[in-house]
């Protein structure tokens, strides 16, 4: 009798897992792809890099929308679009952060709407100079010290050696070691953020790093993430690739936006079933 009511149990557990759709749908990460204005990159240059972050990502498990030069004047209308809590929506620079989004060059008392779409639990990926310096130094070192809430961070130094960590060589297999010019500063991160993951940093580890890039940075209040990839000035690197590895290898794992198919949860179901016989 007891035997008989398991096998039931588990072959009405089947049937319901099977009679929903082939696929849990999870919020998909929409991505804005902005190449209008570029900076340590030349546009032409950071058009291709795009386009081939683009093609990769595509139609992937966990991605939803890619918006390839997303031109600036629709920057504003998507970004606000996108600055819900938790969305883990993705704006991809090549050097320069649209005006559109971030009017207030030097002044940190402005609240701007590229604040709002990170504070909201977004993200940004740089990659060609400074986070958020802006083109001329419009903002300067103001701009990630205002994005991060932290006053004084920096991105320095020229020519920074970079060895691919454990994390890198296997979430990043395109990455190899190099120089960077404007590596994060893990050493000054302050209040909420922390270090995520660190694909390559000053030692070829992430714990007790003080320099990384590529790596992202995490909020753990507002799950806010920073995602930089080679800041370097005038390089041909492989931004496109390993920004699009660093996505679909981390990210949207990390995140939870991946499909989930219902047969993977039938052995917990059976495990569920066998707990409380």
């Amino acid at each position: 009798m007891r035997l008989s009511m398991i096998v039931t149990g588990v072959l009405c557990a089947a049937v319901l897992v099977f009679s929903v759709p082939t696929v849990d749908a999870a919020n998909k990460v929409d991505v804005f792809i902005y190449t209008d204005t570029t900076q340590w990159i030349d546009q032409g240059s950071a058009k291709k890099e795009a386009e081939i972050l683009a093609e990769e990502i595509k139609g992937k498990n966990g991605i939803g929308e890619v918006l390839l030069h997303g031109p600036a004047k629709e920057v504003e209308a998507w970004t606000e679009k996108h600055a819900v809590d938790n969305g883990h929506h993705i704006i991809v620079m090549f050097g320069d952060v649209p005006v559109e989004i971030y009017d207030v060059g030097k002044d940190k008392k402005k609240e701007t709407l590229a604040e709002e779409f990170l504070d909201a639990g977004n993200t940004f990926s740089n990659s060609a100079d400074y986070f958020f310096w802006g083109v001329g130094g419009r903002n300067e070192a103001n701009g990630l010290q205002n994005m991060m809430d932290i006053p004084d961070i920096v991105q320095w130094d020229d020519n920074t050696a970079m060895k691919v960590t454990a994390e890198g060589k296997d979430l990043t297999p395109t990455l190899k070691d190099y120089a960077t010019d404007r590596p994060f500063h893990l050493d000054q991160l302050d209040g909420d953020w922390v270090l995520e993951v660190a694909f390559a940093t000053e030692t070829g580890k992430g714990k007790g790093a003080a320099r990384c890039d590529p790596c992202i940075v995490h909020n753990t209040k507002t799950n806010g993430r920073l995602i930089q990839v080679y800041q370097t000035a005038g390089q041909a690197d492989p931004k496109g690739l390993v920004i699009s590895e660093i996505i679909l290898n981390y990210y949207v794992e990390a995140v939870g936006a991946l499909d989930v198919d219902p047969q993977d949860k039938l052995p917990a179901v059976w495990g569920d079933i066998k707990t409380r016989r």
